[in-house]
């Protein structure tokens, strides 16, 4: 699990970008516990392919995810990276936009665990 630090002033927009292939059946998560609504607000995801916005299977892209600084305070939240082999229900018939992914890895043994990236987040 990786830890990353983040300081922001009131009413400060921030974005979070990361690779993702939905043909490859790889989602990115924003997981409980979600940030203190009082200090850190998520203000949506959006998704740019890397073909430019025509679907070419097999491309990737990449998931922006928007927060916004509320109110003085320290948050943490946590973007969960699953994996065809690495979250049960994640598949290329449910994205995350329908679906939450269950964080338990799948059984067998040579099955990694899912990334997880916790952000800390104060606001002076």
């Amino acid at each position: 699990m990786k830890d990353t630090s983040i300081t922001a002033e009131p009413g400060e927009r921030f974005t979070l970008t990361v690779d993702q292939n939905a043909s490859t059946r790889e989602y990115w998560y924003l997981v409980d516990p979600e940030p203190d609504s009082s200090v850190l607000v998520s203000r949506g995801q959006d998704y740019a392919s890397d073909s430019g916005g025509e679907s070419v299977p097999g491309d990737g892209g990449r998931l922006t995810f928007t927060f916004e600084a509320k109110g003085k305070g320290t948050t943490r939240f946590t973007l969960l990276h699953c994996t065809f082999t690495t979250c049960q229900g994640n598949t290329s018939t449910l994205p995350p936009e329908t679906t939450e992914p269950s964080a338990t890895p799948t059984t067998g043994a040579a099955s990694p665990a899912p990334e997880r990236i916790t952000y800390t987040v104060t606001v002076n």
